[in-house]
């Protein structure tokens, strides 16, 4: 060999594998995985609103004797306490350290995409009594007809008692539907986008079809004979409607999906598989390693987390300053806490469907059961609207994940130019927290039936619960 020739590169194995994803199906224990699904099932039957939702959510703080911080005088360093905010949107804590060394926190949100019955609802038309609907939250209007509807929520009566509606729910129950055109008449409905193809308006529901013996000199009419019936079974005016929270809901319970049972099927699994993870991963922590640690349960996140129950309002500053005070901890300001501070944004993201290949980037997308997926920004098209998470978050948050032998997947929205969504972690992030989105994906979302892996469940749990952890 000439004395200048140079050497021929020598080829060397790579120090490590290409990222590859693993399916939990696999490598987890599937004892567990399906064990930790029935509790969940049951969490989804028994909330079909966020009233439902708060409400069992305190039951379970309650039942470990939290400190209400709300009542409590004081709150002692490593009480559990916990905080329903007016009935919709719920928090607990624990405080073992300073303040001003920050919480961990996890952000869910309970409300879910649904019907909303409209101020004044009940009209008559073609002898049929109906109700007049205003959809909450991204739907597909052409999903909701044709199917059982339950009739959940509140309502106070004109002497201010309140009324607490579930009607469909029991197996004794009646149920409320939207009706569709019939396809023989449907020609001119068939050639409209799917958009325009049942229009807002016209998602009235059924309510009865009996008419009320008709007074000397008027009609029969139906709508009479169905407030005669709320008056009678319930003490409901007409005009009671005006001071309601009402919600239609899917009528079917959760169900196993598939022969090998490994998917779940439910209405409201966003954004409650995430709640209900979050949940059982705060009541699992040792306190003994918990830090300071919170998780936050939001209403209002479907249609923007506006409201005096969502992310946006100011209920998170309240919080910290009524831990100030009852903590005794006068050096600490909520503005400090708030930055020193992590979170993680538990909000359910979307994997690859194989019915509708192409608005995924391939390299980029969500897979059901694989973990839950963990997404450094939201936002849309340009990233607007988006929380974007910084690479030393993203190492601290992979870190946890890797030493807890958590599985997890990386993913995006959909496509550049198709995809985007919304979750509170800008919201948090707003506040001077260092936040990141690690949420359950989901296929059908926002539709009446969503589906979840039970797999992909149980290892949000363990992510969560790897968070929350010293």
């Amino acid at each position: 060999m000439k004395k200048n020739e140079a050497k021929a590169p020598v080829i060397k194995e790579a120090p490590n594998p290409p990222y590859k994803k693993r399916n939990v199906w696999l490598e987890g224990d599937r004892d567990e995985i399906m064990d930790f699904a029935k509790g969940y099932m049951a969490f989804l039957k028994e909330g079909k609103t966020e009233r439902l939702v708060a409400e069992r959510l305190e039951e379970a703080a309650r039942q470990r004797e939290f400190a209400d911080l709300k009542s409590c005088k004081a709150l002692e360093p490593g009480q559990p306490f916990y905080y329903n905010h007016r009935g919709k949107s719920f928090f607990m804590g624990v405080v073992k350290a300073p303040l001003d060394q920050g919480f961990r926190i996890l952000g869910a949100h309970i409300d879910a995409p649904r019907l909303d019955l409209k101020p004044q609802p009940l009209y008559e038309a073609e002898g049929l009594a109906l109700f007049k609907t205003h959809y909450y939250g991204g739907i597909k209007k052409y999903q909701w007809v044709t199917m059982p509807l339950s009739l959940m929520g509140v309502i106070y009566r004109k002497d201010g008692s309140l009324l607490s509606v579930n009607i469909g729910e029991d197996e004794g129950d009646p149920v409320f539907t939207i009706t569709d055109l019939l396809p023989h008449l449907a020609q001119e409905q068939m050639q409209k986008t799917a958009g325009k193809a049942i229009e807002g308006e016209k998602l009235n529901v059924l309510a009865g079809s009996i008419p009320a013996p008709g007074e000397e000199g008027k009609d029969p009419s139906v709508k009479k004979a169905i407030l005669d019936i709320l008056y009678e079974k319930f003490g409901l005016l007409e005009e009671d409607f005006l001071r309601g929270e009402l919600e239609l809901v899917p009528n079917f319970p959760p169900r196993e999906v598939g022969f090998d049972r490994s998917l779940i099927g439910a209405y409201g699994q966003d954004d409650r598989i995430c709640a209900y993870a979050a949940k059982e991963a705060f009541l699992d922590l040792d306190a003994r390693e918990s830090g300071n640690v919170l998780a936050v349960f939001f209403d209002k996140e479907e249609i923007g987390s506006n409201g005096d129950t969502g992310a946006q309002s100011r209920i998170l500053e309240h919080l910290m300053e009524l831990l100030i005070r009852k903590l005794g901890d006068k050096e600490a300001s909520p503005l400090e806490i708030f930055f020193a501070s992590k979170a993680l944004s538990a909000d359910v993201s979307a994997v690859e469907d194989p019915s509708y290949d192409g608005v995924f980037d391939p390299y980029n997308r969500g897979q059901i059961s694989y973990g839950p997926i963990l997404s450094k920004y939201s936002g849309s098209r340009g990233k607007y609207d988006a929380n974007d998470a910084s690479a030393e978050f993203l190492s601290h948050i992979t870190g946890k994940l890797d030493r807890k032998g958590v599985l997890y997947q990386f993913g995006e929205l959909g496509k550049v130019d198709l995809g985007g969504g919304g979750t509170i972690g800008m919201f948090l992030s707003q506040l001077g927290i260092e936040t990141v989105d690690l949420g359950t994906g989901l296929l059908s979302m926002h539709s009446p039936y969503e589906v979840a892996s039970k797999a992909d469940l149980y290892m949000t749990y363990r992510a969560y619960k790897a968070f929350l952890e010293d």
